[in-house]
């Protein structure tokens, strides 16, 4: 199988479940870890993010509260919101956290949704993880770990987190994990011939 590529952002409670999901939902997957800054994406395609409109804000987190309580998923978010993400961001690349990545990915993810702390101050932040891994978030690598990561999730036309590029197509959000399971697993039937044609006009 090929290696998913998978893109989010810890200010997303949808990267939060699709962290949690996919692998449930994928065991046998194997899959690259890419944080970025969703934000990035959203002013490179010219749009608000969610939060920027009060009406959508409230009602995905509404959305978010009932898919939690369906699922028996913690979901508490954090005080005060949005917040920078950047340092949590750069902590969990591959440069970071090395063999940890996804140990840093879960410890982050759960400790914003699941326990609704707030990860800004890189006092609080330090005591999360192995000093090694804290120290080499702030280097030159990681920045740019990061940025490569935004222009990798663009090269593939992502405009949202999270996404998840196999063989080079897209899936973007969390209820599209079973049509990204579809494609694996060789049961991908849909009318690609009339969405083909309609591309084309």
């Amino acid at each position: 199988m090929q290696t998913i590529k998978f893109f989010f952002d810890f200010l997303s409670p949808y990267s939060y479940f699709a962290w949690l999901n996919h692998r449930k939902s994928l065991p046998e997957a194997v899959f690259e870890y890419h944080p970025l800054p969703m934000g990035k994406l959203f002013s490179h395609h010219k749009f608000p993010g969610p939060g920027e409109i009060p009406a959508k804000r409230d009602y995905e987190l509404k959305k978010c509260f009932r898919y939690a309580a369906d699922n028996q998923i913690e979901f508490r978010p954090p005080a005060e919101f949005p917040f920078n993400p950047i340092a949590i961001l750069r902590m969990a690349t591959k440069h970071a956290a090395k063999q940890k990545q996804a140990e840093v990915i879960d410890l982050i993810f759960q400790t914003v949704w699941g326990e609704g702390r707030v990860l800004e101050d890189p006092e609080i932040i330090a005591k999360l993880v192995p000093a090694d891994i804290f120290e080499a978030s702030f280097s030159r690598e990681a920045r740019l770990e990061l940025k490569s990561n935004i222009q990798q999730a663009l090269s593939f036309g992502a405009f949202g987190v999270p996404s998840w590029v196999y063989q080079g197509e897209l899936f973007w959000g969390n209820d599209n994990m079973l049509y990204l399971e579809r494609v694996i697993k060789g049961n991908d039937n849909w009318n690609k011939e009339l969405y083909d044609e309609l591309k084309k006009k």
